[in-house]
């Protein structure tokens, strides 16, 4: 035995740490510092706790918002049928991140009595003479796609996700600097107490020389 290692004992259970939080432990050889140790695991506890709630309100209000605005932006576009004419060919997409993409020449109706010519992004195995669904806007220009309900719950949730996540790993964190600290508080308090008491354990001490 030396005075680098302590004796530790087995981990609290939750449920042991949350009664010690609350003074309810009746331990006679309980310490402040197993005191302090388990007002950081709780308070981590609660940490992530309200880290998933405003997580959740995170998801909640971004796919609000953006349900909302994919609605505002839909109302002034119109869906039509659009007639491929050419054939198939690749491009680079530099909205997609540079993915390819596959376009044709197509002409579709819209207004109904005016008829409008254009390049429009197709499926790569589209024949000519086969129909393809576009959003159009109130000139009959090519529009974006609105977003899906698909789309806006993904992002919504990866949203909710990186906040849980972000402020779970905070709140990790506090508790691992809390116990360091904590750690090394003990590991001294540990040393006096050793260097106080080992001559007398060991017998080196001069007989008369501990009072207790």
């Amino acid at each position: 035995m030396n005075s680098t290692h302590r004796p530790e004992g087995p981990p609290a259970p939750p449920c042991g740490h949350l009664r010690r939080a609350l003074g309810r432990e009746r331990n006679p050889l309980g310490r402040t510092l197993d005191l302090s140790r388990s007002r950081a695991v709780v308070l981590t506890a609660l940490g992530v706790v309200l880290a998933g709630l405003l997580g959740a309100g995170a998801f909640a209000v971004r796919l609000t918002v953006e349900q909302q605005r994919t609605a505002v932006a839909t109302a002034v576009l119109h869906h039509v049928e659009a007639l491929v004419e050419g054939s198939v060919r690749k491009a680079e997409s530099t909205v997609l991140g540079g993915r390819t993409v596959y376009r044709a020449d197509a002409t579709w109706n819209f207004p109904t009595d005016r008829s409008n010519t254009g390049v429009i992004d197709v499926p790569r195995k589209t024949e000519p003479g086969a129909t393809i669904g576009i959003w159009v806007d109130r000139n009959g220009r090519p529009a974006a796609t609105p977003p899906s309900t698909a789309d806006l719950v993904a992002d919504a949730v990866c949203l909710g996700l990186f906040f849980f996540g972000l402020l779970s790993a905070l709140a990790a964190a506090g508790l691992f600097a809390r116990l360091s600290v904590l750690d090394r508080r003990a590991d001294r308090a540990w040393t006096r107490s050793w260097a106080r008491l080992e001559p007398v354990w060991s017998g080196r001490a001069p007989r008369g020389s501990h009072h207790d």
